[in-house]
């Protein structure tokens, strides 16, 4: 387990604020608020985490401390949040990554996506398909005839984990195209991409962000076509995948970053939480920081809306996993 902390210095909360918390939320009031992350630090997810914790922290008139949980796909990471106390003083800022695609993938974790709940979304985001800047293809339809002509190596790809979106759409992607590629994972974003520039693996699927769109736009490397309906703004010579002739039949999946608690936790004390995540979500520091990296906070949700959000993504990832035919490790 790889485990990073950074403690962010903030101011208390008011008298009224802190009365409309339960006794033992304000008695813990005095200890930090961990926030998990399952990525390293330093990857796109981290910079979220660090966008939005000092404003959790202000909202719960605490330190906030981000800890960096990596490994199984962030099993660890959730199950980090599972264990903890559900006094409001932890929280995961985490993807269906971890909370639906896990389960569903691997053999050893025993939690449902159930088992969590939604507060908000920090940021959703269109996939892309990225490859290495040498390779011998431009867009979809080039890869998926370079993959079928063979060489003299398999072409292989990269993923932040077994059983992650990222995964799972490239899987979906090989099967429509018919064609093969051994998947690499790695324990979060920032070592695949290093493996990707260097050339040790061929390409990935991954959202799409300030630093990625920075890499192509250094030329360190390249974008072959994006997952959205329409072509996207950051990339705007990028075909979609619906354009493609060879592997069209791939959909428009994104990946989303959210505010999560245990499903278990008081009722009252969620709906205080969700409160506290609005305020951080809607507030302008938040915004810009998170449009710094590239990203965009989607509009808040209601505690019902974020639930009926979840519950559609989670039926919509069921489907893929399925569509894909991955097989539980």
């Amino acid at each position: 387990m790889n485990l990073s902390r950074r403690a962010f210095a903030l101011s208390g909360m008011g008298a009224a604020s802190l009365a409309a918390m339960p006794r033992g939320v304000a008695q813990a009031r005095a200890h930090p608020l961990t926030v998990l992350v399952a990525q390293p630090a330093g990857g796109v997810t981290d910079a979220f985490a660090r966008a939005v914790a000092p404003a959790l922290g202000r909202g719960l008139g605490r330190a906030a401390v981000v800890e960096n949980v990596t490994g199984a796909s962030g099993s660890i990471a959730a199950n980090r949040l599972l264990a903890a106390a559900r006094d409001g003083s932890t929280l995961f800022i985490g993807s269906p990554s971890e909370t639906v695609l896990a389960p569903l993938t691997l053999r050893a974790v025993r939690y449902k996506p159930s088992d969590f709940r939604l507060l908000g979304l920090v940021n959703d985001s269109p996939l892309a398909l990225y490859a290495r800047t040498d390779l011998p293809a431009n867009n979809l339809d080039e890869l998926v005839a370079l993959a079928r002509q063979g060489g003299e190596r398999p072409m292989s790809y990269g993923s932040t984990g077994q059983g992650s979106l990222f995964h799972l759409v490239t899987e979906r992607l090989l099967s429509s195209a018919g064609i093969q590629a051994t998947h690499v994972p790695y324990r979060g974003g920032m070592p695949m991409l290093a493996d990707l520039r260097s050339g040790a693996i061929d390409f990935t699927v991954l959202p799409v962000d300030a630093l990625l769109g920075s890499l192509v736009a250094d030329g360190r490397m390249k974008v072959l076509g994006v997952l959205s309906a329409q072509r996207l703004d950051r990339f705007p010579t990028a075909a979609t995948f619906d354009e493609s002739r060879l592997a069209p039949d791939v959909g428009h999946p994104s990946i989303w970053v959210g505010v999560l608690v245990p499903a278990a936790m008081d009722e009252d004390l969620s709906a205080r939480l969700h409160r506290v995540v609005v305020e951080a979500l809607g507030s302008a520091d938040v915004g810009q920081a998170v449009r710094a990296v590239g990203g965009r906070v989607p509009p808040r949700m209601s505690l019902p809306e974020a639930a009926r959000f979840y519950a559609a993504d989670t039926m919509k990832l069921q489907a893929l996993a399925q569509a894909a035919r991955v097989k539980p490790l």
